[in-house]
């Protein structure tokens, strides 16, 4: 498994407008992408403007193959002009570890 965390930088005043996006259309296209195994869509407290997305992938292959299909092309096209800027990550998931117990 492949753990892909994004931060998204939007642009001051278009924050309301990118999240209603991602709700309504980008994350749904994302999920339908072959390969998605989990999405987590969050936006920043300390800093409203900042949005991650959490994607599990099944593998990095998958994510790069992803980058060629209508979906994500959509997923994309629902960003619009809000984004200004970001960060992207990727960690290979250790399937040994299940939950932990506080």
């Amino acid at each position: 498994m492949l753990l892909e965390i994004a931060e998204i930088d939007v642009r001051h005043g278009a924050e309301d407008a990118f999240a209603k996006a991602m709700r309504e259309t980008g994350v749904p296209e994302l999920a339908a992408c072959e390969g998605v195994v989990s999405i987590r869509f969050g936006r920043g407290v300390e800093n409203p403007s900042r949005f991650t997305f959490n994607v599990v992938w099944t593998s990095m292959d998958a994510h790069i193959a992803a980058r060629k299909l209508d979906s994500f092309d959509r997923f994309r096209a629902a960003f619009g002009d809000a984004a200004i800027g970001g960060t992207m990550h990727h960690y290979e998931m250790d399937d040994a570890v299940a939950g932990l117990s506080a």
